[in-house]
C-alpha cells in the first residue's frame, strides 16, 4: 500500500470509525465508558467465550487497535480480515462503508502496509506488557509507591497507560513468544543502557493514536530523570494528541505527565511538547487531526519569567507560521513553593483549578501587549520615571507587534491598546495608529520578502553548482511566486491613494494603442487590445491557425517599425513557415495542394509541382518574403515547447528590445504547467492559471497577446459558438479581453443538432455557402459584441479577407 493509502487509514479511516465501533464490530456489544469503548459480553478477540464480561476494548488513545484482557492486540483491519475471511482490501472497504468513506485511488501494496502495521502492533504489545507488569509484578512496588506519592490513583495510572519494565531480556522474550521476529524486534525496540534497571517507569509516547516509542523515568536518584527509546520521533506529532477526528482546541503543556494527568481527569486534547520547543511538523499533524486553535499552558516559575516568555513567543511564531491565528496563552497561578506546573496544580488544587486557568486564557496578541506594558512598568518602578525616549521605544514595540497581526486580530489589538488610560493621555488617535501600523506592515513584508528571496537564491545556487539545473529551475518556478506574495500587504498604502487627473493622463500616455487587425466586423474595425488577451476560438479544422496567420501578416503590414512573434505548439517552425508563405503568396500554385508544391521546393529546390505560369512569381515572392520579413526580424515564427511560466519569462525578456508589437500563440490548450508544484491541479485549474499568468504578462508589457483556442466537441453548429464551450478551459473567458468565435462554412454543420428555426437562420445567413468564415464577436471590452461578419476564406491559399477589401497583403 502506498504511503498515501497508509496515511488515509491512520488519518481518516480509524479516527472516523472510532465513533461507530459498536456498528463496525457488533459482536462485542460495545458500550461507551468515558471516552472508550468496552464490550458488554464475554466474547474475546479470538472469537472464544471468556470467563467474564467487558474485557475487550477500543481506547480513544489508540482508535486503530482492538485489545482484550489476555493482552491480545490486533489492528482493526487485521481483526476484520480474520473475522470475515477476506482479503486486506475488502476488509478496508467493509470498515469504510460503515462510515461512508470512499477508498482513495491508487495501487494497493499490502506488503508496505503490513510493515507499518507490524511495527505499530509490536509497540502496542510492548505497552500492554509494561502495563501488565506494573499491575502484577512484585518488582514494581517502588514504582507504584512513587506514583501514589504523586497523587495518582490506580484508575489514573491505568488511564495514563503508565507501566513498568522489569528488564530488557524479559521484554524481548515476551515479544518473541508473541510471534514477532528477532529482526523486527531489533529494528523497532531499541533501548539504551539503564532502561530496565535504573529507569523502569514507562510512559508510552503516543501521538495521533499511535505509539511512536517510550519514555522511561527513574524513581530514584539516577540522572537524567528520563531516557527515551532510541530513534523516538518527538517532533513529528504532539505527545498524547488524540487520534480521533473532530474539532479540537489543543492545550499544549510542557511535561508528559502533566498532559496524561489532565487527560486522565477528563480534560480532552491536553498534549505535551515532547521537548524544549514545538515544531512545525507537530502543528501540521495536529491540524490534520482537526486542531482549530492552540492554547499554550507552560509552567510558571519565579525568576524564570524571561526564559518562559522566549519559549512562549517561539511557540506562538511556529503556530502562526502554519496559518493558525487562534492562539491563546494560559498563565498558571502561583501557588507558592516554586514552580507551578499543571500536574502539581491538579494534585494540590484539583482539576477544576486547572480548568479555570484554561478558561481565562487570553489571545496571543493580548499576551504580547501585556508583556510590553509590564516591561515598561518595571522600568518605571526601577527608575521612578519614564522619559520621552522610553515612550517612543515603547510605542515602537507596540507597533511592531501590531504589524505582524492578521486584519481582525490587528483591529482588536489596536482597540485594546487605545482603551488603556495611559495611552489616552498620550493623545494617539485611531487614524494615526492605523497609518503607522500599515507603514510598518509594508516594511516588514518587504524585509521578509528580501530574506525569502535570498534563501531561494542560495538554494538555487547550490543546485546549479551541483550541475542540477533542472532542479534549480523547478525550485524557482515553485517558490518564486510565494516570494512575490510575501509583499502583498505592502500595497495597502496604494489602495488609499487618490488618483489625480495628471495620474490618469500619465497612464494613458504610456498605454499602447490597440492593434489593428486588418478586419472589419459589422462595419467597425476589429481592434486587438494591448495589455490584454484576445482569443480566437474554433472547432477542429475550422481555420483558427489560418486566422492567426492572417492576423499576424496584417500586423506586420500595418506596423512596419515593429516585430511580431508567432509561437506554435502544434507544428514545427518549418511547417508553420510554409503556411505563412502560402498565405503571403495568395496564388493557386497547383491544382490540388499549395503546401505540397512549397514543401517540395524547399526540400529539392524544384518547382515541378508549381504551374509554369506561376513559377517566376513564386520564386520572386519567396525571396521577398524572406528578405523583407524573416531575415529582417520583423516576423519571427517559432516552434516552442516551453512550459507556461517559461513562456511568460520569454515574452518579458523579448520585450526588452522595445520594438515588439505583439505575440501570437497557437494554441492555448497545448500550454502546460510544470508538474512540480501543480501536480494536484485539474486540467481546468491548470488552464485557468495559465490564462491568468498570460493576462498578467500582457498587462505588465502593455502588449497584445492573441491566443488560438479549441472549441470542444459540443460545437457542431455555428450557433454553438459560446465561451463556455472552449475545450477544458472552464471560466477563462472571464479573463480574456476579447473572444472571437469562427466557423468555416466549408465544413458541414450537424443538421440534427439544429432546431427548425436555426436551420432556417443557417440558410438565411448563407452559412451553407462554402468559402466563408463566419466570424462572431463573443466578447469585447472595447467594441460591440454579438455581431458577426462573413469573411472570404480561401482554404487552399490560407487567405481570409473582408469581401469588399483588397485581400492581397504585400502587392
Amino acid at each position: 500500500m502506498s504511503k498515501e493509502i497508509t496515511d488515509w487509514i491512520r488519518y481518516e479511516l480509524y479516527p472516523t470509525l472510532f465513533e461507530s465501533i459498536d456498528t463496525a464490530l457488533p459482536e462485542f456489544s460495545f458500550k461507551k465508558r468515558g471516552r472508550n469503548w468496552v464490550s458488554s459480553n464475554k466474547r474475546k478477540i479470538t472469537g472464544e467465550e471468556g470467563d467474564s464480561i467487558g474485557k475487550v476494548y477500543v481506547w480513544e488513545t489508540a482508535p486503530g487497535f482492538i485489545k482484550d484482557f489476555t493482552r491480545e492486540t490486533s489492528s482493526i483491519v487485521d481483526y476484520v480480515i480474520k473475522r470475515d475471511g477476506v482479503e486486506f482490501i475488502q476488509a478496508v472497504k467493509t470498515l469504510a462503508d460503515v462510515v461512508g468513506l470512499q477508498l482513495p485511488k491508487g495501487e494497493f501494496n499490502q506488503e508496505s502496509y503490513q510493515r507499518y502495521k507490524d511495527q505499530a502492533t509490536l509497540l502496542e504489545d510492548c505497552n500492554n506488557y509494561f502495563i501488565y507488569c506494573l499491575e502484577n509484578s512484585t518488582g514494581a512496588d517502588e514504582v507504584r509507591a512513587y506514583l501514589s506519592s504523586r497523587g495518582y490513583s490506580d484508575e489514573d495510572v491505568k488511564a495514563m497507560e503508565l507501566g513498568y519494565i522489569p528488564d530488557q531480556d524479559k521484554l524481548f522474550k515476551y515479544l518473541l513468544s508473541k510471534g514477532y521476529s528477532q529482526s523486527l524486534i531489533d529494528e523497532v525496540v531499541k533501548l539504551n543502557k539503564g532502561i530496565g534497571s535504573t529507569h523502569r517507569l514507562t510512559i508510552p509516547y503516543r501521538s495521533g493514536g499511535s505509539v511512536k516509542g517510550f519514555k522511561f523515568r527513574t524513581v530514584g536518584d539516577a540522572t537524567p530523570k528520563y531516557l527515551n527509546s532510541t530513534g523516538l520521533d518527538r517532533l513529528g506529532g504532539f505527545f498524547n494528541l488524540s487520534g480521533v477526528k473532530g474539532d479540537k482546541d489543543v492545550v499544549i503543556v510542557e511535561g508528559e505527565l502533566d498532559s496524561l494527568s489532565a487527560t486522565a481527569r477528563g480534560v480532552e486534547n491536553v498534549v505535551a511538547t515532547g521537548g524544549s520547543s514545538i515544531s512545525s511538523d507537530q502543528v501540521i499533524d495536529a491540524i490534520k487531526r482537526g486542531a482549530k486553535s492552540f492554547t499554550l499552558c507552560f509552567d510558571t516559575e519565579p525568576g524564570k519569567e524571561e526564559e518562559t516568555a522566549k519559549r512562549l513567543n517561539s511557540a506562538i511564531d511556529v503556530i502562526l507560521g502554519e496559518g493558525v491565528n487562534r492562539v491563546y496563552i494560559v498563565t498558571l497561578p502561583d501557588i507558592g513553593g516554586g514552580k507551578t506546573d499543571p500536574d502539581r496544580l491538579i494534585k494540590e488544587k484539583g482539576i477544576d483549578s486547572f480548568k479555570d486557568a484554561i478558561s481565562k486564557a487570553v489571545p496571543y496578541y493580548h499576551y504580547r501587549l501585556q508583556a510590553i506594558i509590564n516591561k515598561y512598568l518595571d522600568l518605571h518602578e526601577k527608575s521612578g520615571d519614564i522619559t520621552l525616549r522610553d515612550e517612543d521605544i515603547f510605542l515602537d514595540e507596540v507597533m511592531i507587534v501590531a504589524s505582524t497581526l492578521e486584519p481582525i486580530d490587528k483591529d482588536r489589538y489596536k482597540k485594546l491598546f487605545l482603551s488603556l488610560e495611559a495611552i489616552k493621555e498620550l493623545g494617539i488617535s485611531e487614524e494615526s495608529l492605523s497609518i503607522t501600523v500599515d507603514r510598518l506592515t509594508s516594511t516588514r513584508d518587504k524585509e521578509d520578502q528580501a530574506k525569502s528571496l535570498q534563501e531561494l537564491i542560495s538554494k538555487v545556487k547550490d543546485y546549479q553548482e551541483k550541475g542540477e539545473t533542472t532542479k534549480a529551475l523547478e525550485l524557482l518556478d515553485k517558490d518564486l511566486k510565494n516570494v512575490r506574495v510575501k509583499n502583498i500587504k505592502g500595497s495597502i498604502d496604494k489602495l488609499k491613494e487618490i488618483p489625480t487627473e495628471e495620474d490618469i493622463k500619465l497612464h494613458f500616455s504610456q498605454h499602447s494603442e490597440s492593434l489593428r487587425s486588418g478586419y472589419y466586423i459589422a462595419g467597425n474595425e476589429l481592434l486587438l487590445p494591448s495589455g490584454g488577451l484576445t482569443g480566437i476560438a474554433g472547432a477542429t479544422n475550422h481555420g483558427k491557425t489560418d486566422f492567426l496567420i492572417n492576423l499576424t501578416l496584417n500586423a506586420v503590414k500595418n506596423y512596419p517599425d515593429k516585430e511580431f512573434y508567432y509561437f506554435t505548439y502544434e507544428m514545427s517552425q518549418e511547417a508553420i513557415l510554409v503556411r505563412f508563405l502560402n498565405t503571403f503568396l495568395d496564388r493557386d500554385l497547383e491544382v490540388s495542394s499549395n503546401h505540397r508544391a512549397i514543401k517540395t521546393y524547399f526540400k529539392t529546390g524544384s518547382t515541378q509541382y508549381i504551374k509554369a505560369d506561376e513559377r517566376e512569381y513564386f520564386t520572386a515572392k519567396v525571396k521577398e518574403f524572406f528578405e523583407r520579413y524573416i531575415n529582417s526580424g520583423r516576423l519571427r515564427v517559432k516552434g516552442v515547447d516551453f512550459y507556461s511560466p517559461e513562456l511568460n519569462l520569454a515574452l518579458t525578456e523579448l520585450n526588452k528590445k522595445d520594438t515588439v508589437g505583439g505575440y501570437f500563440i497557437d494554441y492555448f490548450q497545448l500550454l502546460r504547467l510544470p508538474k512540480e508544484g501543480y501536480k494536484n491541479y485539474s486540467r481546468q485549474e491548470e488552464l485557468k492559471v495559465i490564462c491568468q499568468d498570460l493576462n498578467d504578462t500582457a498587462k505588465s508589457l502593455q502588449l497584445p497577446i492573441i491566443l488560438g483556442a479549441q472549441f470542444n466537441r459540443e460545437v457542431t453548429t455555428p450557433f454553438r459558438l459560446h465561451p463556455t464551450n472552449i475545450g477544458e478551459a472552464g471560466d477563462i473567458e472571464r479573463i480574456l479581453d476579447t473572444l472571437i468565435g469562427i466557423w468555416n462554412t466549408s465544413k458541414t454543420a450537424v443538421v440534427k443538432d439544429m432546431s427548425k428555426a436555426e436551420t432556417t437562420k443557417f440558410k438565411d445567413l448563407a452559412l451553407d455557402t462554402p468559402g466563408l468564415l463566419y466570424t462572431y464577436i463573443l466578447k469585447s471590452r472595447e467594441t460591440a459584441t454579438d455581431v458577426y461578419e462573413l469573411l472570404n476564406y480561401n482554404g487552399k491559399r490560407g487567405v481570409i479577407s473582408n469581401p469588399e477589401r483588397d485581400n492581397s497583403y504585400f502587392k
